[in-house]
């Protein structure tokens, strides 16, 4: 967890309190943080969010997504010649990660929630229940590591992508796909949280979630942070944040929206979509190398 006079995790600077008083802001760089508590139900007892509403919102949306990533990483990844590519999947959810590159990779996925792992897991999928790098053996080596929307919730993401350097295969690939400081959604959140309406802005963080956002990124801050483990941004490249379809039980996912307000959102998101996709992305992804 982030605090006042902490070090930026990319340039080394003093973070001050930003838009709210859990918000971080750099003094040096555009790296941005949160004091949120991250405190993940492993046993998957708290109800704060509708699971269900959640992937029925998620679905369409990652599965797309993902085959895209799986496409471009089929191309790219070269791995060790005779030997079939392996992938591992931190936070890997519902396992549709895992699913859309089996048949390309040797895919294994880490999930700390019990109840996610385990509907995962009866896809017959490898998972492993616990944290990165935990669970790991100290050998164990990927042609790719990915994370899809995980890297920033995890406090310490210094040591996550050094963890990264240490299980990566010679030639490897992490990719960080995660929402991006620079994308519409974030800039309008951030503008009308000025205005004193801190609704939005609370839930691009997810401020109330067991597992919030405790980094919010972009290119320089994502190469900043990523060099300090002997890693580089190899390319960028973009992903849709939103889809229409679900995006109703995405809203609703999170209990404390009532159902009013889910539609009401739900119709202006919609009328409004074609023009959000004609703006700065939302989604990142950063494909990092080893320097």
């Amino acid at each position: 967890m982030l605090d006042v006079g902490t070090q930026c995790p990319g340039c080394h600077r003093t973070l001050r309190i930003g838009l709210q008083e859990w918000h971080r802001v750099c003094e040096g760089c555009s790296y941005e943080g949160s004091t949120l508590l991250v405190d993940i139900d492993v046993d998957g007892n708290a109800e704060v969010v509708d699971e269900a509403m959640r992937a029925e919102g998620l679905e369409h949306l990652r599965e797309q997504n993902f085959q895209t990533l799986i496409t471009d990483l089929t191309a790219r990844v070269t791995g060790e010649p005779g030997k079939r590519r392996r992938l591992l999947d931190v936070g890997c959810a519902h396992g549709w990660f895992l699913e859309a590159g089996q048949a390309h990779f040797d895919v294994a996925g880490i999930e700390p929630d019990a109840r996610i792992a385990a509907v995962a897991a009866a896809k017959s999928l490898d998972v492993r229940r616990g944290f990165f790098p935990d669970v790991l053996t100290a050998d164990e080596r990927f042609d790719v590591i990915v994370f899809n929307d995980v890297l920033e919730h995890i406090p310490d993401i210094d040591a996550a992508l050094k963890a990264c350097a240490r299980h990566l295969a010679p030639g490897g690939w992490v990719v960080v796909n995660a929402p991006a400081s620079t994308g519409v959604l974030y800039r309008i959140s951030r503008g009308v949280v000025r205005v004193g309406l801190p609704a939005s802005f609370d839930r691009m963080w997810q401020k109330g979630f067991p597992s919030p956002h405790v980094h919010y990124l972009d290119d320089a801050s994502m190469a900043a942070i990523a060099a300090h483990s002997g890693l580089r941004v190899s390319d960028v490249l973009t992903l849709p944040s939103m889809s229409n379809r679900g995006l109703y039980a995405r809203i609703r996912a999170d209990r404390s929206v009532p159902a009013a307000k889910a539609a009401a959102m739900t119709a202006v998101l919609t009328v409004a979509s074609p023009v959000l996709a004609a703006m700065p992305a939302d989604i990142k992804v950063w494909m990092l190398q080893a320097t």
